[in-house]
């Protein structure tokens, strides 16, 4: 199962291809956060990790911290026809909500 491409199917550490199973189970980049999450479910298979509740939110949080998806952001921004500007609108006004 191939993480979907953006510009090319290499991992950044330079250790493999951008899969699903080697961001959550092999990427030398995210040991940190598989140490914390996924490595306490005592699994190495990503397939096992996806399929329990457990293993779904781990994967979850991993993603969401390692901010992976990130890059496809712009590309679905441009599908949807919202500009540079519209965003950091919208972050701008996230912010003030906050306050």
């Amino acid at each position: 199962m191939r993480v979907p491409e953006a510009t090319s199917p290499d991992c950044k550490c330079s250790e493999g291809a951008i899969t699903v199973e080697h961001v959550l189970m092999k990427c030398s980049k995210w040991s940190a956060e598989r140490e914390e999450l996924i490595t306490p479910l005592h699994t190495t298979s990503v397939k096992e990790v996806l399929t329990s509740k457990a293993g779904g939110r781990a994967a979850i949080k991993m993603i969401q911290r390692t901010k992976i998806l990130e890059q496809f952001k712009a590309m679905v921004e441009q599908e949807e026809g919202r500009t540079t500007k519209d965003r950091e609108e919208e972050e701008e006004g996230s912010e003030e909500e906050i306050e």
